[in-house]
């Protein structure tokens, strides 16, 4: 397993880059953006470091929003209030103004998304306008569907589908400031459970943290490593942020954005030292990994990479197409209607930014989220609100004037919100990151090989935490494989813990679902959602007001009930099923019922019993957390220590 290439291959990267913007006479691309400043031809490729530094200082016309601004824009006529927006529009909320005069200014423009069919009481799904069933909503294991809906539905997942974790939870456990910990994410996905992490450490910790990042999917790992570039040597904080999250989350960033990821990933590459790539005064990053991550790389903010319309084209094939629109109205059905505006929004555009904030001058495809041939990287239902809390993300939305209808508003001021505490951390922490692309049982084997020594990780290492994702699943590496090969790396420590969840195990239980409980219980069940005011299209009092929206109901109460079905005893009976009691004997662990870092199912107490299920203070409450994000409420949550 080679270093990170340098020298040669990033200087061609680079000269390539200058080749593909000198023939413009501008870094604006459609559709037609006033902001663009900065042209590339005033340097020749010779001077590299000039250029590098040119790209590091482009700004987009238009900053980060720091508070809802004002959505009286026009970028026809380039016209952009400067305001903050105070007042929401009432009808739908998803964007504010901030006068009267403003609002009526802006009707002409806000009047297609004001009263876009979505947001109307009396849409439906086109099964129920139809009257027939919905599309593949009762699949079973070996059913055969059309091949573009089974490739539309499956992806690289490079934003995660689960809630971020903090996966050291100082107080519950170490409750020591200055203690060095090491942590190890051994199928990391994404970066969010480091963000979580990190940014959950009391203000004065004053210990090292040593991070080992790892997953064995290449464009995954080398976005990682982008986005803590950005974040890490990017000296504006704010900026640092910004071009961090578009990069994570946005389909389209500003042409200034894409320059200055070009110039960071650059820079790193040509670095000619094998000392570690400092992150800040205080924090560093070393990277093993193979030299096809190149390709990737050398793609990062070039704009020859993928044109605006292939991108654009490629992005509606997969979020717009026909065999997927049942999956899609099944979605919207679940919605509120101004939340359904919200993420169709998203779904044309792709874009994490406040709904009426000016967006023209995102006019360059992020070229990370499609391969190298040009397709899209992950499924047609892939959503970065499956990444996060949906709890504060609503209150950071508030904080920055945002309405909970304007849920992608909310969530950007959210991610800016982490990100900058996640970028000041990096040069106030010593944070040491090893970045690593691996199958997961090779890598905790050449660990114990001592074939990692150079590169820092010895094979005398013991970590204090060990998050192995989902890979316990039984159609990845199993609860086998993964606590023979990773429990002897976890610290002789009663703090330390191994965890991970099950995401699947219900396909090999057959009593998982609520269903399957038996009538008394299922019956229990129903009475208590209708009771509730849960039970869509019942209204209070057993009120059936359309016999189509009972329709509606009875196709997503099947899912939702599982939210309040206790699991546990299947769950038991899985575990049986997969040896547990002799791995853990052999590997001298033990599963704890008394948990410190991660709960026994989302939603529920660290404290709470096993059989726990997921409580909502009411109706809102519950819509939000089981209506915006598409959980199946069946996860397992489990963590191991030394028995």
């Amino acid at each position: 397993m080679p270093r990170l290439p340098t020298s040669r291959d990033a200087i061609a990267a680079l000269s390539a880059f200058m080749q593909d913007t000198s023939t413009t006479s501008s870094l604006t691309t459609v559709p037609q953006d006033p902001s663009t400043s900065g042209k590339f031809a005033d340097f020749g490729i010779s001077d590299r470091k000039s250029a590098l530094e040119a790209c590091r200082k482009m700004k987009p016309k238009f900053p980060p929003p720091e508070m809802l601004p004002c959505a009286n824009v026009d970028i026809a006529n380039s016209k952009v209030c400067p305001k903050q927006g105070t007042k929401a529009c009432s009808a739908c909320k998803l964007v504010s103004y901030c006068s009267k005069e403003c609002q009526k200014n802006h009707w002409r423009i806000h009047r297609d998304d004001c009263k876009n069919p979505l947001k109307s009481n009396d849409w439906k799904p086109a099964w129920v306008v139809e009257s027939r069933l919905p599309m593949s909503f009762f699949s079973k294991p070996g059913d055969s569907f059309p091949t573009q809906v089974d490739e539309l539905g499956r992806g690289i997942s490079l934003w995660g589908n689960v809630p971020a974790m903090d996966l050291i939870n100082l107080g519950k456990n170490e409750n020591d400031a200055s203690q060095d910990l090491s942590i190890a994410l051994v199928a990391s996905g994404d970066l969010r459970h480091v963000v979580q992490t990190i940014n959950s450490l009391p203000d004065d910790y004053s210990g090292h943290l040593q991070v080992l990042i790892n997953d064995r999917t290449l464009p995954v790992v080398t976005r990682n490593i982008a986005i803590l570039l950005i974040l890490g040597t990017v000296s504006d904080e704010t900026m640092a942020a910004d071009i961090a999250l578009h990069f994570w989350y946005s389909v389209f960033i500003p042409a200034e954005y894409g320059n200055n990821i070009l110039a960071i990933v650059t820079s790193f590459l040509l670095r000619e030292t094998e000392e570690s790539q400092p992150l800040g005064p205080r924090s560093s990053m070393n990277c093993l990994i193979p030299k096809e991550a190149m390709q990737l790389f050398r793609r990062f903010g070039s704009m020859a990479s993928i044109s605006v319309a292939d991108a654009q084209n490629e992005y509606d094939r997969v979020r717009t197409a026909s065999s997927r629109g049942d999956f899609r109205d099944r979605m919207y059905a679940k919605l509120k209607p101004s939340h359904r505006v919200a993420f169709q929004e998203f779904r044309r555009f792709g874009i994490v930014f406040p709904f009426g904030a000016v967006n023209a001058h995102f006019n360059t495809p992020n070229a990370s989220l499609f391969s190298l041939d040009g397709k899209w990287w992950q499924a047609d239902h892939a959503d970065p609100l499956q990444g996060w809390d949906i709890g504060p993300i609503l209150e950071a939305g508030r904080a920055h004037g945002a309405q909970p209808e304007d849920i992608y508003g909310c969530l950007y001021f959210f991610l800016s919100d982490q990100l900058r505490t996640f970028a000041r951390r990096l040069r106030e922490f010593r944070i040491s990151f090893r970045v690593v692309t691996a199958e997961a049982s090779h890598l905790s084997s050449i660990i114990r090989k001592d074939v990692l020594s150079p590169f820092g990780i010895p094979a005398s290492v013991r970590f204090d935490r060990i998050d192995v994702s989902n890979i316990l699943d039984v159609n990845y590496a199993g609860i086998g494989n993964v606590l023979t090969h990773w429990g002897p790396l976890l610290k002789a420590s009663p703090t330390a813990a191994l965890v991970g969840y099950f995401m699947n195990w219900m396909f090999f239980q057959p009593d998982f679902d609520a269903q399957f409980a038996g009538s008394i219980e299922h019956d229990k069940l129903i009475d208590a959602f209708i009771e509730k005011g849960r039970f869509p299209g019942i209204g209070p009092g057993g009120r059936i007001s359309d016999p189509r929206d009972m329709q509606i109901g009875l196709f997503l109460a099947a899912k939702d009930i599982n939210v309040a079905f206790d699991n546990s005893k299947a769950f038991s009976q899985f575990l049986k099923q997969q040896n547990l009691e002799s791995l853990l004997r052999k590997t001298k662990l033990k599963l704890r019922t008394t948990r410190t870092i991660v709960p026994h199912r989302y939603r529920v107490p660290l404290d709470a019993a096993p059989n726990a299920v997921p409580e909502f203070a009411d109706n809102e409450s519950w819509y939000n957390f089981t209506q915006l994000q598409s959980f199946t409420w069946m996860e397992r949550l489990v963590e191991f220590g030394h028995a």
